[in-house]
């Protein structure tokens, strides 16, 4: 639904919560941070993010898609953070058993 302010169109868009971390697009939202101002509002079971750009200057649709792939590939990134946990937890354990910097 677009919207507008200051002369620069918003947009919305929506993510469901069963397929999408809320971790996932504070971290888009983030990353876009320089280029437009993303605004989150929680239901049951969906996220709308209001996406406003901070100029005119570059197409919506631009941002739009570049915010999608922020998602996908944070949402992927805590996946695989998840997954690995174990193994990286042992990796360093290890490593730092090796060193002599415990008590």
């Amino acid at each position: 639904m677009p919207n507008s302010r200051a002369g620069v169109a918003s947009f919305d868009v929506t993510f469901p919560l069963a397929v999408y971390s809320m971790e996932a697009l504070k971290r888009a939202a983030y990353a876009l941070m320089h280029r437009a101002t993303v605004k989150l509002d929680i239901t049951n079971d969906s996220v709308r993010c209001t996406v406003t750009p901070m100029s005119n200057k570059e197409a919506p649709a631009v941002i739009e898609r570049d915010f999608l792939r922020e998602v996908i590939d944070h949402d992927l990134r805590l996946s695989i953070e998840a997954q690995t946990e174990q193994t990286r937890t042992a990796i360093l354990g290890l490593t730092f058993s090796r060193t002599g910097l415990q008590g």
